[in-house]
């Protein structure tokens, strides 16, 4: 509480203005602050206890140590899917629900994946980097196959998986995909083979990644697994950065085993100047920017701020990653 009215505190350096969500706050009679990361050493000490909520964008890191000082707080509010920032365990001992947006932009990330598997397999970076470099020729880009000959594997396959699936069938193509947590008859249902990981790896001409970053995906498609991958194949990253081990995709590229990759998300964001990644003509880029469109964004700012003043105002929370029914 600050002066009697619930308060919400925002810890946010991505959106610089709030008047979506100032709005929905005042409507609420709800108190609110945003600190930005230069402030947040100072801000600590003025707001940490008596936050009712907390909105934590990515940038900022919510460890048990700033979890501890969060005296009154009911709910973090994470704007997003990943929430790889905060300590969710720490939020649970201390009775904090940790909610995020978990489907505002599925239909953003799969167009976005599927524009990737398009353009590298289409080899369209390099065609254009020639183009503008006064080279017109459409034979010295090579290998290109027809797509319809072509079998996708999906490593992972929840919702953003399924409707890349959906988009991909209209194409012809072959579709695997493995998934530890969902049933072979969820797989069959949608028109896609489940295969086991090694069946995946070996089979996939495009092999697109949908898992969330874990102590246990961490670096899962490293040098020896990416090996597993058919000569010529393509990987492409819409999950999270730190599930490929960049180095040893980039010394399979090299080698001429994969023939390039498309990623939307790096280990390190944004990436240093002299990355290696960067200047590699098989490799598209794009600045984690799959969740983007002005739908997205409207929608994924109003949930976060309903989120944060339902969690305030103590009512449940369906998107909790751990406690859904607040007791206040």
């Amino acid at each position: 509480m600050k002066e009697g009215k619930p308060f919400v505190w925002i810890l946010d350096d991505e959106w610089h203005e709030h008047h979506l969500e100032r709005k929905m706050y005042e409507e609420q009679g709800i108190e609110v602050k945003v600190t930005r990361s230069e402030e947040l050493e100072e801000d600590v000490p003025l707001y940490a206890s008596i936050a009712d909520g907390v909105v934590a964008q990515v940038g900022f890191q919510c460890g048990a140590d700033l979890i501890e000082k969060l005296a009154s707080c009911k709910v973090i509010s994470i704007p997003g899917v990943g929430y790889n920032h905060v300590d969710v365990a720490a939020a649970t001992k201390k009775g904090i629900a940790v909610s995020t947006v978990p489907d505002y932009c599925a239909e953003e990330v799969s167009d976005h994946t599927l524009a990737l598997i398009l353009a590298v397999t289409r080899r369209l970076s390099s065609y254009s980097r020639k183009v503008r470099g006064g080279r017109w020729n459409p034979l010295d880009t090579k290998p290109i196959h027809r797509f319809s000959s072509r079998t996708i594997g999906l490593l992972g396959f929840g919702r953003i998986a399924r409707m890349v699936a959906e988009k991909l069938k209209p194409f012809g193509v072959r579709i695997l995909a493995h998934d530890e947590f969902v049933p072979e008859e969820v797989m069959k249902r949608e028109g896609v083979v489940p295969v086991l990981l090694n069946e995946l790896l070996e089979k996939s001409d495009v092999l697109s990644l949908h898992v969330p970053l874990t102590p246990e995906t961490r670096k899962l498609i490293n040098y020896e697994r990416l090996s597993k991958l058919p000569k010529g194949a393509f990987v492409i990253n819409t999950c999270r950065g730190g599930v490929v081990n960049e180095a040893d995709l980039q010394q399979l590229i090299l080698e001429g085993h994969i023939a390039g990759a498309g990623l939307d998300v790096l280990e390190q964001e944004p990436p240093a100047a002299d990355y290696s990644l960067l200047t590699m003509e098989e490799v598209l880029i794009t600045p984690h920017a799959s969740y983007f469109s002005e739908e997205s964004i409207k929608e994924l700012r109003t949930r976060t701020t309903q989120a944060a003043i339902d969690g305030a105002l103590g009512k449940d929370l369906p998107y909790a990653l751990n406690l859904k029914k607040m007791n206040v």
